[in-house]
């Protein structure tokens, strides 16, 4: 005897709508980037760059790390942040 597959209305639909969620590993080419970045400003002493410049490195630094887990981009986002405030505005 055959039986019909039971519709068990427990179980609820899959949803395919849903965003993605977050990233599980950062891209090492991005993370390399950024750390350069950063280590740049660590060891100055002064403002290394110029406003043009500084204005091309922030949009670029926003653009790497959304290559990255939303943790390290975080963590990267606040030693940059915390070197530029260390550093002041650039001299031009």
């Amino acid at each position: 005897m055959k039986r019909a597959a039971a519709v068990d209305d427990r179980q609820g639909m899959i949803p395919i709508d849903l965003p993605p969620g977050p990233r599980l590993s950062s891209d090492e080419r991005a993370r390399d980037e950024l750390l350069a970045i950063v280590e740049t400003l660590a060891s100055a002493r002064t403002q290394p760059w110029s406003a043009r410049l500084l204005g091309w490195q922030l949009r670029r630094f926003d653009t790497l790390k959304q290559l990255l887990t939303p943790l390290e981009a975080a963590a990267l986002t606040a030693r940059f942040e915390a070197e530029l405030d260390r550093l002041g505005p650039p001299e031009d």
